[in-house]
């Protein structure tokens, strides 16, 4: 059984991509493999959240660990049925959750990231957007057809 591609699931995957892609800039940063981290907006602010206490859960790069889990958005949104869109939303939410408390924690800091901004933005349309592509309908087969 495929996926139903509607517009709120090609959607949802487009902002989860584009939030990932994001993350995976300052995660790259964050372990050295780019020097100097564009901060559109914001100054030196990007460098400095890259680089502060919060944004190192566990000792793992917080960009690489965002992007990845961008990454497991965008392949659940590819899986039909109704396990899938109870999990796709259940990640939208915590996703949701962990970039509020990363916007709170930038506030705490006085420095703001662009990239994480991003992120945090594209979190509250990946969620309606889950929520939305949960509740479609998947399309049935005529005829009495098998899944393949």
């Amino acid at each position: 059984m495929r996926p139903v591609w509607t517009p709120a699931r090609k959607a949802l995957v487009a902002a989860a991509a584009v939030s990932g892609l994001a993350l995976f800039y300052v995660g790259v940063f964050q372990i050295g493999w780019v020097e100097r981290l564009a901060c559109p907006a914001f100054g030196s602010g990007c460098e400095s959240v890259a680089l502060s206490r919060f944004s190192w859960p566990f000792g793992l790069a917080d960009g690489l660990l965002g992007a990845a889990f961008c990454g497991i958005v965008c392949a659940l949104a590819q899986l039909p049925g109704r396990n899938a869109g109870i999990a796709l939303v259940a990640l939208a939410a915590v996703w949701l959750v962990l970039n509020a408390a990363g916007v709170v924690q930038m506030a705490r800091l006085g420095a703001f990231c662009f990239w994480c901004v991003v992120a945090a933005a594209l979190s509250i349309p990946i969620f309606a957007l889950s929520i939305a592509s949960a509740r479609e309908e998947p399309a049935r087969g005529g005829g009495g057809e098998q899944p393949g």
